[in-house]
């Protein structure tokens, strides 16, 4: 299967970007709602320019910005074709009306708002069923796929919920102040098991820490308020969240896992060099695809971030070059989060990261202090917070830290910086030994 972008120059001030879908047993096209000016066109290479260093800072934007729309869209097309499991029906006419459903779902939904169930647990189904159609209030993007895993999840809590109470559904009238309370206690003490943890049986017990229960009753509250009945009271419904004890790599730590020697493990390899690539930039697991194949100037690279449609330009720090240089600027196509979340943990503990760290959290509604060593707290998540960290303690500014991250606000962005009192008193040591010579 290809994909190809291309033109058809008419002479016009702007044009129409066109895509062709084919294979050996279909050729299909598509008209893109895409314009471009021709003169943003290279011939040579069949793409969208390549920003210079010699243009203006507002045609680099443009050019930044055409690139982005024609590759999400080249990504949505690659998308609907691998979910689509009928290939009798793979079209033009199919790809064209699969892409105009996905951009503009409102089109699509007929009556919804006149339709609403009546229940709760029914217009709650009826809410998740709807999900791929719903935006984002603010950025006015279709939902993304861990809302609505959200979404779904928090249904399941909710439909096992009635059957714990011997209910099958309830009224609006009833979602108050002591069906919160109920069911913030049901979902304080409810078991569940892991059976499997990479690969092996382990059949552990666990409960929910008071940041998950946070967030199936912040999902809660988002579908009852979509429901739009004034019966429904959510006024005492707390969004429960604390900060936890994450760990972050230091300096150190990243070299040593940059240097073991992966050559017997090339799975664990990669998973290594997705690592560093995110720990030495800053960016985010949905933004990895980026590097690397966007736009690379004068040892930056420049993009705009997924999650929250901010343009951010990176400096590529030595470490990220020699890894782009090992793959020629053309990384592999990554794996799902989950399994990247597993295979890291068993990198970093070949590599022995393995000093011991305890982590206070309330885990079923009693505080609980752990201690594991380090490799298994590791997650995608940790490079970001380990970029924040180290740039901090290197004694940049925050607010250019920042820039580079993509933090909107100084909040959020100190939730990622991971230094303990003992660090901030070496830090406030060393400023002291400047200033008083």
């Amino acid at each position: 299967m290809n994909i190809k972008v291309f033109i058809r120059n008419n002479k016009k001030e702007f044009i129409n970007v066109c895509f062709r879908l084919r294979d050996t047993s279909f050729d299909l096209h598509y008209k893109s709602d895409i314009v471009i000016n021709p003169v943003d066109w290279d011939e040579k290479t069949q793409y969208i320019k390549k920003p210079s260093g010699n243009i203006k800072d507002e045609q680099k934007k443009r050019l930044i910005d055409l690139t982005d729309k024609v590759d999400s869209r080249t990504k949505l097309i690659r998308d609907l074709f691998f979910a689509q499991p009928n290939p009798e029906t793979l079209t033009s006419d199919w790809l064209v009306d699969a892409i105009d459903r996905t951009l503009h779902p409102e089109k699509y939904v007929i009556e919804v708002e006149k339709s609403q169930p009546e229940t709760v647990l029914t217009y709650i189904n009826y809410f998740v069923s709807n999900a791929d159609k719903r935006k984002d209030k603010k950025t006015s993007r279709l939902l993304s796929p861990n809302t609505k895993k959200q979404y779904v999840t928090t249904e399941k809590h909710l439909i096992n919920f009635a059957k714990h109470q011997g209910k099958t559904d309830y009224q609006f009238s009833e979602i108050n102040e002591k069906f919160y309370t109920d069911f913030v206690d049901y979902l304080t003490l409810k078991e569940y098991t892991i059976k499997n943890k990479r690969g092996e049986e382990v059949n552990e017990i666990h409960r929910y820490t008071l940041n998950s229960v946070g967030k199936y009753i912040r999902a809660l509250k988002v579908m009852i308020a979509g429901a739009k009945n004034a019966v429904a009271d959510t006024s005492s419904f707390y969004v429960f969240n604390e900060d936890v004890d994450n760990v972050y790599l230091n300096e150190t730590e990243l070299m040593q896992l940059k240097d073991f020697d992966f050559s017997k493990d090339l799975h664990l390899d990669r998973v290594r060099d997705w690592f560093l690539l995110l720990a030495w930039t800053g960016s985010r697991w949905s933004d990895l695809d980026k590097i690397g194949k966007s736009d690379i100037k004068n040892n930056m690279v420049t993009y705009r971030q997924k999650k929250t449609n901010t343009a951010v330009t990176i400096p590529l720090h030595p470490v990220v070059n020699e890894i782009l240089q090992k793959y020629n600027y053309n990384m592999p196509e990554a794996i799902s989060n989950q399994k990247f979340n597993d295979y890291i943990k068993d990198a970093c503990k070949l590599a022995k990261i393995d000093t011991l760290e305890s982590f206070t959290r309330t885990v079923g509604g009693k505080l609980i202090t752990e201690t594991k060593p380090k490799y298994e707290l590791i997650s995608s998540h940790t490079c970001r917070r380990s970029f924040c960290t180290n740039m901090y303690l290197r004694g940049l500014d925050s607010l250019m830290i920042r820039s580079i991250s993509g933090h909107k606000t100084e909040k959020s962005f100190l939730k990622y910086i991971k230094v303990s009192q003992q660090q901030h008193a070496e830090m406030m040591a060393e400023k002291w030994k400047e200033m008083y010579k």
